[in-house]
């Protein structure tokens, strides 16, 4: 029997002094953007400054997914400094492209 690789858990939470990283991997679609919603919600009772969402390990998105991103915002919009978006080049940026366009 060949082992199966775990699965990753679709939002990794980190915390940085004052902000709170939610970590996103391989594929951002609805159940991923949900995750990713209920996160932010879960991380204001920490009450960090910020938020970022880092997308610079993502692979794909779809239209679902991206429009978490949006929704992440206006939950995160009464923080101090607000929420932040890691991306680079690649998928990660294309989401957020799309999620804002």
């Amino acid at each position: 029997m060949t082992p199966v690789a775990a699965r990753r858990a679709p939002v990794i939470v980190r915390t940085e002094p004052g902000a709170v990283v939610l970590e996103l991997a391989d594929l951002l679609d609805a159940g991923a953007g949900a995750a990713l919603v209920a996160a932010a919600e879960a991380a204001l009772a920490t009450v960090p400054d910020r938020v970022d969402i880092d997308l610079t390990g993502l692979q794909s998105w779809t239209q679902e997914g991206a429009a978490a991103l949006v929704r992440c915002r206006e939950v995160c919009g009464d923080l101090p400094d607000g929420l932040h978006y890691r991306t680079g080049r690649g998928p990660g940026r294309a989401a957020l492209l799309a999620a804002y366009s």
